[in-house]
C-alpha cells in the first residue's frame, strides 16, 4: 500500500536524519532528569506514579515533534525532492500522513523510552520495599494522553514545515504555536463557556496528562486534539495539491 511505503520511506530517514535519534536521547535525557526531581519532591506526599510520569513525558514531548516534523516538506524542498513529489501520481494525502505519522512515531518511541526509564529508575533510585501509588490504567491513560498530543503536534509541524524554507525556522514556529495555541485556545474556550476565569493554565494540555494518569479523562480536550490534528492533516493535503497545481516549491 502506498501509505506503508510513504511511511517506511519517511521513517526511515527521518531516524538517519539530525532529526531524529540525537533529539530523542536528548529529550528522553531531560525528562528522564525532571522526572527524578518530580520523584523527589513528590517524597511524603500522594502523588501518583503515573501522573508524575506523565507530567514528566509530556514536558518534552512537544519540542521532540517539533524538532521530528520540522524536516517534513522542509528538508525535502532543500535537497529538491518536492519537485519530484509534485510529479508523481501519488495523491497528497499519503505524502502528508507518512509526513505526520512518521514524526508520530519519533514520539511514541520516546514515549516508550520513558516507560522504561520510570521502570529503571523506580527499581534503583526508591528503596526496597517502598509503595508508590500508582496502577497500570493510570499509565495507559497517561500514554493515551500523551498519542493524541503528540498527533496534534506533529500536524502542526507538517503543515508549517510545507511553507518555509528552513528547518531551524520551521522548528521554532512550530514549537511557538505548540507552547501558546493552548492556553490562547483554553483562555478563548473558558472565557465563552465557563465566564470569567481568574486564572488560566500555562501547560493546559500537560495538566490533561496528569489528570488522566489519575484517572480524570477529559474527554473534551481529547477529542478536540483529535478534531485539530484531522484539521491541520486535512489543510496541508489542500496546500499541497496548491503548490502542485502552481508547480512551485515556494
Amino acid at each position: 500500500m502506498v501509505f506503508w511505503t510513504i511511511l517506511r520511506r519517511e521513517a526511515f530517514q527521518l531516524i538517519r536524519s539530525v532529526h531524529g535519534l540525537a533529539p530523542l536521547f536528548l529529550a528522553l535525557a531531560g525528562a528522564g532528569g525532571l522526572f527524578v526531581v518530580f520523584l523527589y519532591r513528590a517524597e511524603g506526599t500522594a502523588e501518583t506514579l503515573p501522573a508524575l510520569w506523565g507530567l514528566a513525558t509530556s514536558v518534552g514531548l512537544p519540542f521532540l515533534a517539533a524538532v521530528a516534523a520540522s524536516r517534513g516538506f522542509t528538508q525535502d524542498r532543500e535537497v529538491g525532492m518536492l519537485r519530484l513529489m509534485f510529479a508523481t501520481p501519488i495523491r497528497a494525502r499519503w505524502w502528508v500522513l507518512g509526513k505526520v505519522f512518521a514524526a508520530w512515531s519519533l514520539c511514541m518511541l520516546y514515549v516508550g523510552g520513558m516507560g522504561l526509564s520510570c521502570w529503571v529508575l523506580k527499581r534503583w533510585l526508591l528503596p526496597v520495599g517502598a509503595q508508590v501509588p500508582g496502577s497500570w490504567l493510570g499509565f495507559a491513560l497517561a500514554v493515551m494522553a500523551l498519542a493524541v498530543q503528540a498527533l496534534l503536534w506533529c500536524g502542526v509541524g507538517t503543515i508549517v514545515s510545507l511553507f518555509l524554507r528552513s528547518s531551524a525556522s520551521t522548528f521554532l514556529l512550530s514549537l511557538l504555536i505548540c507552547l501558546l495555541a493552548p492556553p490562547l485556545v483554553w483562555m478563548a474556550l473558558s472565557t465563552a463557556f465557563a465566564g470569567p476565569v481568574a486564572q488560566w493554565p500555562w501547560f493546559p494540555l500537560q495538566t490533561v496528562v496528569y489528570d488522566c494518569a489519575g484517572g480524570v479523562v477529559d474527554v473534551r480536550a481529547l477529542v478536540g486534539c483529535v478534531t485539530g490534528a484531522g484539521v491541520l492533516i486535512y489543510a496541508a493535503g489542500f496546500g499541497f495539491d496548491a503548490l502542485r497545481l502552481c508547480a512551485t516549491e515556494r
